[in-house]
This record gives structure tokens, C-alpha cells and sequence, in this order.
């Protein structure tokens, strides 16, 4: 992780370094994602939920058509509900079953880099823009929520657990991998006075679930859309 974080600061200083234009400003929007779950070769059933992120974004611009584009964000009840049931007789015949309901509500720290492609014959039209590139994603709090009951000859035993997401890679002990990272892309469109609109969608790149395997496997996906404000911080010669 702090390899990554040295890449992208290296990155950045010569970004500003080489950039024709810089803009930076606030960023908030609202987001939709889900996380796939394969739990002892078993793939639960799994929603998409709402959430919110704020954050700044920065854009550093090397030309009319392309800059490179980054941020900082906060992005809350990333996750999703999943849901298993099994229905079945015991060695000697007595009905049973077993449900687990689960409820992840992750807040991450993000760090997305686009490379991105703008329309527009001028540097100051309104313009649509197009961006690919990958996402570094922290786990810095949330909660989880786990129903599991045991049903046998009609008698429930319920076990309730509500608590604070557990980062690191112990399948007893732990809930989730504290690190994750996507590939996204984004659309959006910016006006000449600064606002911007984005809608963008990720694939997570990483199997998140504690001591992870093909048959324990949690990946995030999801998108969201964005408004935001573009400051300009440079009084360069624009094109």
C-alpha cells in the first residue's frame, strides 16, 4: 500500500509539474453497489444498496483532449445484503434448515485515477469527458450486521451479531480485507462555469473476503452519480 501511495505521489508532482491547466474543487454525489459472495463454494444472494460519498477532486490538464484526473473521497454503506436458506433432514430424518442474512455497511477511502478524453474545439466549451483507470480502496470503518438461525424439528435457535466491520485476513475472526482496488470508468459532462456531472461504475480487482479462496470469494462492484465544482488554480496560457 505504500508503494502505491509513492507511485501516485510521484505521479501527481509531475503532473502539476507538466500541466497546462489545473482545477481542482468538491465532489459529492450519491452510489449504488453491491458485493458478490461465495461462502464455502455456496453463492449467496446479494442487492444493491444506496450510499453517499464527498470528497475534492483534482484535474491536471496536458492538452484540448486529454488530462489526468484524481481525488479523494469518503464513500459510505458500500456493500450490500446477501441472504442464504438450506432446507434439509438430519441422519435421522428430522426436517431442519439454516438461514444467514447479512448486512455489510463499508465506508471506504478512495483514490481513483482517470486518464481522461474531453470533447469540444475549444478549452472552454462545454464539453463531455470519458475516463478510465484504476481505484485504490481503504476500509476505515462501517458496520455488519449477521442473523444466522438454525431451524430443527420447528425449534429456532437464532445467532444475532451486530458490530463494527473487523479488518485483516482471519475467516474466524475477522469480516472483510481492509484493502481493495477497481477498475472504473466514468462519463460525464462539464460546463464552461465549472460544474461538472459524472456517473462512473467499478469492478472490484481483489477477492475482499477474509482468508479468500475460489470458494470464499467477496468482490465489490458499483457506481454512482456525482456533482461538482471546478476551481482553477493556474494562469497558464489556456489553447
Amino acid at each position: 500500500m505504500k508503494k502505491i501511495l509513492s507511485i501516485i505521489g510521484l505521479l501527481g508532482l509531475g503532473s502539476v509539474a507538466t500541466a497546462q491547466d489545473i482545477k481542482v474543487g468538491p465532489e459529492v454525489g450519491a452510489t449504488l453497489t453491491t458485493m458478490s459472495q461465495n461462502i464455502n463454494g455456496t453463492d449467496y444472494s446479494t442487492n444493491y444498496q444506496l450510499g453517499f460519498k464527498a470528497g475534492a477532486t483534482a484535474d491536471f490538464q496536458f492538452s484540448q483532449s486529454f488530462s489526468l484526473q484524481t481525488g479523494l473521497y469518503i464513500s459510505t454503506n458500500n456493500g450490500t445484503e446477501s441472504n442464504y436458506t438450506r432446507y434439509y433432514k438430519t441422519g435421522s430424518g428430522i426436517p431442519s434448515s439454516e438461514t444467514d442474512h447479512r448486512k455489510y455497511g463499508i465506508t471506504y477511502l478512495q483514490l481513483p485515477v482517470y486518464a481522461l478524453f474531453k470533447t469540444g474545439p475549444e478549452f472552454d466549451d462545454p464539453h463531455f469527458f470519458f475516463g478510465v483507470g484504476p481505484s485504490f480502496n481503504v476500509g476505515v470503518g462501517g458496520g455488519f450486521k449477521r442473523e444466522y438461525t438454525y431451524t430443527t424439528n420447528g425449534i429456532d435457535r437464532p445467532t444475532i451479531y451486530d458490530n463494527s466491520v473487523s479488518y485483516g485476513n482471519d475467516r474466524v475472526n475477522n469480516d472483510l480485507r481492509r484493502f481493495d482496488m477497481s477498475a472504473n470508468v466514468t462519463l460525464g459532462y462539464e460546463l464552461p462555469v465549472g460544474v461538472f456531472f459524472r456517473a462512473y461504475y467499478g469492478i472490484g480487482l481483489l477477492n475482499i473476503a477474509p482468508g479468500g479462496s475460489a470458494d470464499n470469494a467477496f468482490r465489490n462492484s458499483g457506481g454512482g452519480i456525482t456533482i461538482g465544482y471546478f476551481f482553477n488554480v493556474t494562469n497558464r496560457p489556456r489553447y
